[in-house]
């Protein structure tokens, strides 16, 4: 029996996209509703890709939805379009999903579409649950069906006029590195509350004003430094800081001796990159791999489709898709000192949330530093700006593939 479905597209064309992909209808009309027109003509050239050849995909006007009485004549005017179209094709059906949008347009479109006998659908995503009403059955109980994970991370960015050009993570070269240094990534991570001064000063030789590394191009990246190969703890280290350094002298990231305690020497970009905060990125990933999460793509480059951001593209640290919903991870590695943890937590939490403006995510910040000092003055400044980040740090850090894991498994992050 052929299909016909109406989906209302919302400022979360996500949703309007699940039950899309799962029932995979051969007839699709997309309206704007509480979103731009481009919102609906992104999700169609989605479509056009996703769906079998031959699918019907129509794009309509965007719907008045702050006047009921336009609201109700375009709804009417509709119904009336697909009632002839039923005419012409007699077992043709209707399926209407109003998505997120209001109360009184959603009612508006069921009285109006009572006339080609429309079902309705709902789906509600932190439930996993779609829900089926039909027009036949107005008191049965609904058909529900379990949400089938069909969104990953470029088709939840690309409905939301995003697109990942390229990740760390993409590279086998990448992946095979994380894996091997897996155990001294755990050993940082592990000891990051009592290892923060050290990290933080090996974050500054790398990416400070006279750092390893120097910034090259328009896109973010770096190459080496000429002449800055050495750099200098402020003061000699002691325990522990004296076994993380011997360890990645081990590894081969560093050159450092107890002969010459403050001399550190950074001799090659690869080795600049974990130490200047690749370690937590690395991190990052292979909690995600030890979590279960199907993918996990790491330093991914995110476009904006429209253009109009992109003089610097947003890069983040860790992208994952879980039962459709979108997680969305930072780090931040911050100076020594309470206060610049306070400054630069803050500046970190307000750029995250300008990066992922606009997409419905879990967001994550990963930090390591002094916040032992100043976690409490950085826990008030978030909750009175209404930053809806949850922050993870140092001695949480142990704890994250464990988060990641209740993350997965009930959508929402997990309350400690």
């Amino acid at each position: 029996m052929p299909h016909l479905h109406v989906a209302l597209v919302t400022e979360r064309p996500e949703v309007s996209l699940i039950p899309i992909l799962q029932l995979r209808p051969q007839r699709i009309v997309l309206i704007p509703c509480h979103s731009s027109p481009q919102a609906a003509e992104r999700l169609a050239i989605l479509l056009r890709h996703e769906l079998a050849p031959g699918t019907e995909i129509e794009t309509y006007t965007r719907l008045p939805a702050n006047e009921p009485e336009r609201c109700a004549r375009y709804a009417d005017e509709l119904a009336e379009t697909l009632y002839r179209r039923q005419f012409d094709t007699p077992s043709l059906s209707v399926t209407v999903d109003a998505g997120g949008c209001s109360t009184l347009v959603a009612l508006l479109f069921q009285q109006a579409m009572r006339r080609c006998a429309a079902d309705w659908l709902h789906v509600d995503i932190q439930a996993g649950a779609l829900y089926r009403f039909a027009y036949a059955g107005p008191d049965s109980a609904p058909e529900v069906m379990a949400i089938e994970p069909v969104l990953d991370v470029d088709r939840y960015l690309q409905a939301n006029g995003r697109k990942r050009v390229r990740a760390l993570s993409d590279s086998d070269e990448w992946r095979q590195a994380c894996r091997q240094r897996k155990p001294l990534t755990r050993y940082l991570a592990h000891h990051a509350d009592h290892l923060a001064v050290l990290l933080g000063e090996l974050h500054d030789m790398v990416h400070g004003e006279d750092g390893t590394l120097e910034r090259a191009g328009p896109y973010p990246g770096a190459r080496l430094r000429p002449g800055a190969e050495r750099q200098w703890l402020h003061e000699a280290p002691g325990f522990p800081a004296t076994d993380a350094l011997k360890a990645l002298h081990e590894a081969g990231l560093l050159r450092w001796s107890g002969e010459a305690p403050r001399a550190v020497d950074i001799e090659s970009e690869e080795a600049a990159r974990y130490l200047g905060g690749g370690w937590l990125t690395e991190y990052a990933w292979l909690s995600g791999q030890e979590a279960g999460l199907a993918r996990v793509c790491s330093e991914a480059h995110i476009l904006d489709l429209s253009g109009e951001h992109n003089g610097e593209p947003v890069v983040s640290d860790c992208l994952a898709v879980e039962r459709n919903q979108l997680l969305f991870i930072e780090s931040l590695i911050a100076r020594p000192g309470a206060s610049t943890c306070i400054e630069q937590g803050l500046k970190r939490l307000h750029g995250m949330l300008n990066h992922s403006a606009g997409l419905a995510a879990t967001r994550v910040l990963l930090a390591c530093g002094e916040f032992d000092k100043s976690r409490q003055r950085l826990t008030e400044l978030q909750r009175l700006q209404g930053l809806q980040v949850a922050v993870v740090e140092n001695a949480d850090l142990k704890h994250l593939p464990g988060l990641l894991a209740g993350w997965k498994e009930h959508g929402a992050w997990p309350a400690r």
